[in-house]
């Protein structure tokens, strides 16, 4: 695809979805639409940008696929142990009156509910709240509903599935007292502005795809939403090559803290 092609299509992408693919790497960003544009069984850019604006069932396609989505409970279980056995009992020690956590690129929401369950299972009880945000509607209305099939479950310890869901017509529905909990908002992370500061700022596998700049923007950002002695917890596919220069000092795998 020519670079002129590229940027049409980038320009009908972010008028009908809102994802801006200029942030992205041009080789992964190239690989990734090529394949897209053989699922809808055209050759060219023109083509595949003619179908995403008449055809509603290639729009929905390009924006399931190109979601970046963490698609079950507990995904990277050790890491979640780290979090409710390391990170959390300081944070509760440290912060104020209510905990409060953002989860960054949250997609259909399954990585804030494990969380928020995370949080409700620990013996010294605190407030929280978490705010989720992602990019994509449609997803973020999944998370709002809070229903899901069986396969997002395969890494969830079973006492919480009987504690913090109900069956209903073959899903899964997450209990009313933790969707109180959570906010979701849709929100760009490269573009939309953070008025809050977080104890916890949680985005992981969503930085890998971005160019250098954007992961630059995207860490100065989440590192100015937290407080001091706050934690990020990134993707265990992602690094943050000087930790210093956002004002972080690694402190487990795959989390950094404020200094």
């Amino acid at each position: 695809m020519e670079r002129e092609e590229l940027q049409y299509l980038r320009e009908v992408i972010l008028r009908k979805t809102g994802i801006d693919l200029s942030f992205y790497k041009e080789t992964q960003l190239q690989r990734r639409l090529h394949f897209m544009m053989l699922r809808a069984g055209v050759q060219s850019a023109h083509e595949y940008a003619a179908l995403l604006e008449k055809d509603p069932q290639v729009l929905e396609d390009f924006k399931n696929r190109f979601a970046i989505n963490v698609s079950e409970f507990f995904r990277n279980p050790e890491r979640f142990e780290d979090l409710r056995e390391k990170v959390l009992p300081e944070l509760i020690a440290t912060s104020g009156p209510v905990l409060k956590v953002w989860s960054a690129g949250c997609s259909v929401g399954s990585e804030p509910y494990s969380i928020a369950i995370v949080l409700e299972e620990l013996e010294r009880k605190k407030l929280y709240q978490i705010w989720a945000t992602d990019i994509d509607e449609d997803a973020l209305q999944q998370a709002r509903e809070g229903v899901y099939s069986e396969n997002y479950f395969s890494s969830i310890p079973r006492p919480y599935m009987e504690k913090y869901f109900t069956r209903r017509d073959g899903n899964f529905v997450v209990a009313p007292h933790l969707k109180k909990r959570i906010t979701f908002v849709k929100h760009d992370l490269l573009r939309d502005r953070v008025d809050q500061s977080f104890d916890l700022v949680v985005c992981r596998n969503v930085v890998i795809y971005f160019e250098e700049e954007a992961k630059k923007l995207a860490f100065t950002k989440m590192s100015q939403a937290l407080r001091k002695g706050g934690y990020l917890w990134i993707g265990s596919t992602e690094r943050i090559p000087d930790p210093p220069s956002f004002g972080l000092r690694y402190a487990l795998p795959f989390f950094y803290q404020k200094g």
